[in-house]
Order: structure tokens, then C-alpha cells, then sequence
């Protein structure tokens, strides 16, 4: 016990740099979803002193640790930031912006195990249980500004699930892992595992609502609503005229363009779809936005200043 006595002494002295960390880590990751027009929320948290105790005195009942290391290299989510995404085809794209912005040092995919607790012994799950993807990273010390760089050597755990796998997993969490009035019965775990079966089908209703929206934005001669919109009319386009896998299309500032369409008054459907019969997919053009831009300009030259105007007034708001 006086290994995690200690370990608890000194994360209590640097949870402000934990705390910093995350903070940081999750603007990064909000001022990307939003810029590329992706629906989701970003949160973000230090590790709580009294749960990361509990943590850790179960966790020393199986690895008896001997040194801080050790426990430094078993606790990897002392600082995390936790990404719910509405539609689960935006994960993808979240995932290439991750694998840009952060030194990732390792991923690990869910689900790993179909019985909670490793087997609770009294039900077999039918349902496949939790669904994400959690990223271990490090802040890259070369985009960050001279007062954060004291952050950079903090591992940082991203958590990309959606937003209704997100609210199951925290439920089945606080009952099967935390349980406050002893071992849950065979009832409670059915009906956890019937609940995580109506989350599954319920994130296959988000793909095919997405899917509908698309095609309804595509098909009504109406201004898109936001950049939200707009990106996700691109991203559907693209991919269909292309033909590439959702891994391979870049999206860029989705911002910017939407800003630069309104003040041309490009901003629907019907004007911009030649332009995106041109775009083409290699090695030189890689931002979907920005090769639309170019193909936009370089058509109607008097536009430029628009696109400056645009491009000003999304840096004033995220200023």
C-alpha cells in the first residue's frame, strides 16, 4: 500500500498538469471537429483523486505493484478527453485528424472481451458490449504555443464512440464495475445486454438517418444551413463520385468554405455540384475543400475577395 500511497501523493501534486493537459487536448480536438463541420461533443477530465484510489486498489489485488512505474505504466487514463459523435461515419474522419494533430502511442479497439468483469459466471452476453476506439497520445510540443509546452510529455487517452454507445457503456460502468449495493442479479445483466442490442441497431438507424439527410440536402434547391450540412453534402459526394473507401477523403475547413459559398451566393446544392464532378483524389490534392475552392476561383476570378472576407470572418470567430 505505501507504492499506491505515494503514487496517489505525487498525481495529487500534478493533477493541475493533468487537468492542463486534457483541457488542451480537447480544444485541439474540438477546434478540428467543428472546422471540418463534424456533429459531436468534446469533453475532457483529470482523473478524480478518490476514484482513481478505488482504481487502484483493485487494480494492485491482481498486479502487485512494486514501484511507481509500474503504476504509471498500468493507469493510462489519468488525463482524458472523451469525443461522442452523433453518426458513427464521422469517426473515420475524426480518427485521420487524430493521427495528424497527436503523437499516438497506442490505439485500442472495442469491444476486446463479450463478458463484463472478464465473465460474471451468471449470463453470457449475446450482444458484443462496448464499441470504440481509445487513442493513448502525447501533444505534439512542435504545434503548441511556448506556455503549453509544459504539457507535451502527458499521455492523454481519447475516447471515440458515439453518443448513445457513450451512455450505455457509462451505465453498464457504474453497475457492473461500481456496483453500490452488491453483485448485479442474471435479470439486470439480460437486461444490460438488451440494452446494448437496442444501442447497436440504434447506431445503424444513425447511419441510415445520415445517409437520408445527405440525400435530402442533395436533392432541395435550399441554402445549406451550416457548415455542418455542407460537409456532410461533401463528404457523401465525394465518396460516391470517387468511389474511395471513408479513410482516404480529407474534408479541410469546411468552415471557411461554407463562409466563402454564403457571401458568393454559391451556398446550395446545384451551384457547386459541376465543381465537385472535378475533383480527383492522389497524392497532390488531398483536401477536398480546398481543391473545391480552387476550382471555384480559378472559374469565377472575381470571387476572390469573397473568399478572403470568408476566410476572415471564420478567424474572427475563432479568435
Amino acid at each position: 500500500m505505501e507504492v499506491l500511497s505515494r503514487f496517489l501523493n505525487q498525481y495529487i501534486r500534478d493533477i493541475d498538469c493533468y487537468e492542463g493537459a486534457s483541457k488542451l487536448c480537447a480544444q485541439i480536438c474540438e477546434s478540428e471537429i467543428e472546422t471540418a463541420g463534424i456533429r459531436a461533443i468534446v469533453t475532457y477530465r483529470a482523473k478524480r483523486p478518490d476514484k482513481l484510489k478505488d482504481k487502484l486498489v483493485k487494480r494492485n489485488m491482481k498486479n502487485k505493484y512494486k514501484n511507481i512505474d509500474e503504476v504509471y505504466e498500468d493507469i493510462v487514463d489519468l488525463a482524458g478527453v472523451r469525443i461522442a459523435i452523433y453518426f458513427p461515419g464521422d469517426k473515420e474522419e475524426i480518427e485521420k485528424f487524430i493521427r495528424s494533430s497527436f503523437d499516438v502511442i497506442e490505439i485500442k479497439e472495442f469491444p476486446q472481451d463479450l463478458e463484463p468483469n472478464g465473465g460474471s459466471g451468471i449470463y453470457k452476453k449475446v450482444f458484443s458490449g462496448y464499441h470504440a476506439t481509445h487513442y493513448r497520445v502525447r501533444l505534439k510540443p512542435e504545434l503548441l504555443k511556448e506556455e503549453d509546452k509544459k504539457y507535451w510529455d502527458s499521455l492523454i487517452e481519447i475516447q471515440i464512440a458515439t453518443v448513445l454507445m457513450h451512455a450505455w457503456a457509462e451505465v453498464e460502468h457504474d453497475l457492473v464495475y461500481k456496483p453500490l449495493s452488491g453483485r448485479l442479479s442474471r435479470d439486470e445483466y439480460e437486461i444490460l445486454d438488451e440494452l446494448n442490442g437496442l444501442i447497436l441497431s440504434g447506431e445503424i438507424a444513425l447511419k441510415r438517418l445520415q445517409k437520408a439527410f445527405n440525400e435530402r440536402v442533395s436533392n432541395q434547391s435550399v441554402p445549406f444551413s451550416n457548415h455542418y450540412e455542407l460537409a456532410s453534402f461533401l463528404y457523401n459526394r465525394v465518396q460516391e463520385l470517387l468511389g474511395k473507401g471513408e479513410d482516404e477523403i480529407i474534408m479541410g475547413r469546411a468552415d471557411i468554405l461554407f463562409n466563402f459559398l454564403k457571401l458568393a451566393g454559391m451556398d446550395k446544392p446545384e451551384y457547386i455540384n459541376k465543381y465537385i464532378e472535378n475533383i480527383h483524389h492522389n497524392s497532390e490534392y488531398i483536401n477536398i475543400v480546398q481543391q473545391l475552392t480552387e476550382l471555384i476561383l480559378e472559374d469565377n476570378p472575381s470571387l476572390l475577395d469573397d473568399y478572403q472576407k470568408g476566410k476572415d470572418a471564420t478567424r474572427n470567430v475563432r479568435v
